[in-house]
């Protein structure tokens, strides 16, 4: 495989460990992501030490193939001074990009390595191209799309912004937007923030009808949550014609075999797209199902509803192998009829509504014989534990002989690049060389100065024959030229000695393409220190409807966040007429589009109103004349991302609810600008897709969300609350919810200033029980009948989220 130079694309590959990395470059990727043992969102793959990660480096140098690595999870204020030696660590070691979830990071690593390469992460979840302009004038080199994005908003980020743009084209697609996503940490701790995500949307989940109090069964299966994975094989020319410079490939937690497979797969259509030539799009395809949940072309291409999900299967459902003739319960053997040929050690697997049963192949027979391997269109039988029932599908979720094919392919060196050797042999004169690749040069000499001859002399063919053999190197000798005085002898070991000697120089200085220092302690940081006095926690409130918002009116609260687009020039109307004196806020939700962000800032404008609660770095941008709120959506967990906002004069700073008393306490606050949640139910989950429309397979805007509530129902009766936000977005809500009130004092003296309640579906009557026990709790003035209201709201079910806990 030739390595090929500049592209109008960059092909990037998944390294999970070491083996996958090398099955990356050897099959065609033009740059690699991987993680250390440290702050990357994979934690449970296999990772790189700090030794080996200088060798993958080095590794990869050689080989012209860029390295970048992930730390792309927020970072806590006990953690930077590890990370800020590890990133160090990078600098020096020479990765190519550092890919950023956390603006701290972020922050951090521009003004300390202004010469070192940003990528924000999927994780800091770009929806817009004002995310993209927002991030570009950070100083970033590339931003990394939300899977959400179209190939229509990828297209306008081009246009509008001059950074570099990846996207996603092959691989494993979350349901809710990365880096917004706190079922898993909210559930059971561990957080997708952190790299620990416990994958909660490959579970079993029910429509729930939450007015008539029923479920609502799924004719397409259980797995509400489930998607399939993004292949976009035969459409890649268009995500590269729309502006996206890098194509991503996910798999760091797959096997070699698989990134092996995946990345020649699509060099292989890369090469045929640039090089006007066919390829067997069928073919590849067929390789491209080693490992999927279903293929979808996602949100690139409008995918929605089924089309997007995997409804009947969490996992690999391989490919079609045939359908079950009998079972003999006995013998414990199912007889099958091949569509695809089947192998001894392949596994199998038969989906049915409720389950999902298989095995791996360990005998298979033939017309009583036992065999190997059985081709398309044979009975064979096979040892199968599980019952199964004539006319049943059956499918191969894994492919002994593809597996072994691929393997093969995981570390030989298959790479060749070009060079150029020079060789001088001349009397009188040690033996000395040159060798180049066009872009970097090696000279050497063994000492060793050639003899006359007293039988053969060398020749130039036998000395090109010599230094043509680069067998386990990624090197071809494209030309050899030789200067060579007649009648000289010189041995062969000598030639050879030149050969390898100009080979590790070359490689070394292909593998060192910075020459880096450290800066760990070049910059003294100065800390703008605030008053540590606190101040009495002051109520804010955010309300989903009019109903709520009179409520909250009457009770006197002064700060108020309005959800509800469509109802906030009423909203608007209903304070004007209370002559409120207050703030009314709009919230701005996190997946508007770039459209309806102007649709928002038109109402803002139109209205009047002179401040706007953020949820993301577009909201920032667009709205960047306004006064603005930070959302606990902007994750922000550490000193870096809090004094970034501070120093931007936001209004007020909502820390992250994923951190712990103790973690707020690691702080410096400025009381006065610093807001936590400290009631109601908080969002999980928010998507690009609506669950209602794809139980009942309806189409987009279809208006079944408005006919009843509905919630999601698991395993353990729990049920999630379903919003429709625009666009038939979704948003999901834990269970139950947040309920600090017996925290306030504790916030208070850690610097926390405001404290919101979030109403989401509560009634008027439940927004004034829930208010005026906080404002009691406040004033230190609650009584036993309120403390008897708040015995029985705990035990209705509440959750004190990561207060006391903390995150893994």
């Amino acid at each position: 495989m030739k390595n090929s130079q500049q592209k109008p694309y960059e092909l990037l590959a998944p390294a999970g460990s070491f083996a996958a990395l090398q099955a990356a470059v050897q099959n065609g990727a033009d740059a690699v992501y991987l993680a250390g043992k440290e702050f990357g969102a994979r934690k449970y793959a296999t990772n790189f030490s700090a030794a080996e990660l200088e060798e993958a480096v080095a590794y990869c140098h050689t080989r012209g193939v860029n390295v970048y690595v992930t730390v792309n999870t927020l970072v806590l204020n006990a953690e930077f001074a590890r990370l800020k030696a590890y990133l160090d660590f990078l600098y020096v070691t020479g990765v190519d990009a550092i890919i950023v979830q956390d603006l701290g990071v972020l922050t951090y690593l521009r003004r300390t390595y202004p010469d070192l390469a940003i990528h924000c992460s999927t994780q800091m979840s770009v929806q817009t191209a004002a995310d993209v302009k927002f991030l570009a004038s950070l100083g970033v080199k590339r931003v990394i799309l939300g899977r959400e994005m179209s190939v229509a908003e990828i297209r306008q980020a081009k246009k509008e912004t001059g950074v570099e743009l990846e996207v996603f084209v092959h691989g494993a697609l979350c349901i809710s937007v990365s880096g917004q996503c706190l079922m898993s940490s909210l559930i059971g701790g561990r957080s997708g923030n952190r790299g620990c995500c416990a994958q909660p949307c490959r579970k079993k989940y029910t429509l729930y009808d939450l007015e008539q109090k029923r479920a609502l069964p799924s004719a397409g299966g259980d797995y509400l949550l489930s998607t399939k994975d993004l292949c976009t094989i035969d459409c890649l020319k268009e995500i590269i014609d729309a502006g996206a410079f890098s194509l991503k490939l996910e798999g760091r937690m797959k096997s070699p075999e698989y990134v092996a497979v995946v990345v020649k797969a699509y060099r292989s259509i890369l090469e045929a797209i640039y090089s006007h030539k066919k390829v067997d799009l069928e073919s590849l395809r067929q390789a491209l199902k080693i490992f999927n949940r279903g293929f979808t072309r996602g949100h690139l291409f409008g995918d929605r509803g089924t089309k997007l999900m995997s409804l009947d299967s969490p996992g690999n459902r391989g490919y079609y192998l045939g359908e079950v003739v009998d079972y003999n319960k006995r013998a414990g053997k199912m007889t099958l009829k091949l569509a695809a040929d089947l192998y001894q050690n392949d596994e199998i697997q038969i989906r049915r509504k409720r389950e999902i049963i298989g095995g791996r192949v360990e005998r298979l027979e033939h017309k009583g014989r036992v065999v190997k391997q059985c081709t398309k269109g044979q009975i064979c039988q096979v040892n199968f534990k599980h019952f199964a029932y004539p006319k049943e599908a059956v499918y191969k979720t894994y492919d002994q002989k593809l597996m072994q094919k691929y393997g093969k392919l995981c570390q030989k060196e298959q790479l060749t690049i070009p060079v150029k050797f020079k060789v001088k042999i001349k009397k009188d004169q040690p033996l000395s060389g040159s060798l180049t690749d066009g872009t970097y040069a090696v000279e050497g000499s063994t000492g060793v100065i050639p003899e006359k001859a007293v039988k053969v002399a060398v020749s130039a063919n036998q000395v090109e024959a010599q230094f043509a053999k680069l067998g386990g190197t990624p090197f071809l000798a494209e030309k050899i030229e030789v200067d060579l005085d007649q009648g000289l002898a010189v041995p062969v070991k000598e030639l050879n000695r030149l050969r390898r000697m100009l080979v590790e120089k070359l490689t070394a200085k292909r593998s060192r393409r910075y020459e880096r220092k450290s800066r760990l302690h070049d910059l003294s940081e100065v800390k703008r220190t605030f008053s540590k006095k606190p101040k009495t926690i002051t109520l804010t409130c955010s309300a989903s409807n009019l109903v709520q918002l009179e409520k909250l009116l009457a009770l006197g609260v002064e700060i108020i966040y309005y959800k509800d687009l469509k109802t906030l020039p009423a909203a608007v109307q209903l304070v004007r007429e209370k002559l409120f004196q207050g703030k009314l806020i709009p919230e701005i939700f996190r997946l508007a589009s770039d459209e309806g962000l102007q649709t928002y800032k038109k109402y803002v404008e139109q209205l009047g109103l002179d401040t706007v609660l953020v949820q993301s770095y577009g909201h920032i941008e667009l709205f960047q004349d306004y006064k603005l709120v930070a959302d606990f959506n902007l994750n922000i967990v550490n000193d870096y991302a809090y004094r970034f906002y501070h120093e931007k004069n936001f209004a007020r700073i909502t820390l992250s609810p994923e951190l712990n008393l103790k973690q707020i306490a690691s702080f410096n606050l400025d009381p006065g600008k610093t807001e936590l949640v400290g009631y109601g139910y908080l969002p999980v989950m928010v998507m690009k897709h609506c669950v209602i429309d794809t139980v009942f397979n309806r189409q987009i805007n279809c208006g079944l969300c408005q006919q009843s509530s509905y919630g999601l129902k698991d395993s353990l009766n729990e049920v999630f609350r379903i919003v429709k936000r625009d666009a038939c977005c979704t948003e999901i809500y834990n269970a139950k919810k947040l309920f600090l009130l017996e925290n306030l004092k504790a916030l208070e003296s850690k610097g926390i200033g405001y404290l919101r309640l979030n109403f989401l579906a509560e009634t008027a009557e439940e927004v004034e029980l829930i208010v005026r026990l906080y404002q009691k709790a406040i004033q230190s003035a609650l009584t036993q009948a309120d403390w008897e209201k708040i015995t029985q709201i705990k035990a209705a079910g509440i959750t004190y989220g990561h207060i006391n806990r903390g995150i893994e």
